[in-house]
């Protein structure tokens, strides 16, 4: 993640994530904040993001590694 050193980077306070059974989907919604003063309480809601199955296991393991990098 180096080269995006210059990029914004909006905490995530909270989220939403669920199934969407009758399309084989998982959807995921960010809620971020984007200012130094907003609260996690303030976090502003992001639309709704949707993965198929093999996409969501593909992030569930590159968090997976990332937490691995920051745990060593």
């Amino acid at each position: 993640m180096a080269e995006q050193e210059n990029e914004n980077i909006y905490p995530i306070a909270n989220w939403d994530v669920g199934p969407i059974e009758e399309h084989g989907l998982v959807v995921f919604r960010p809620h971020f904040i984007s200012s130094p003063e907003q609260t996690a309480e303030d976090a502003q809601v992001s639309r709704y993001y949707a993965m198929t199955i093999e996409q969501a296991r593909e992030l569930r393991l590159a968090l997976e590694s990332a937490i691995a990098v920051l745990e060593r």
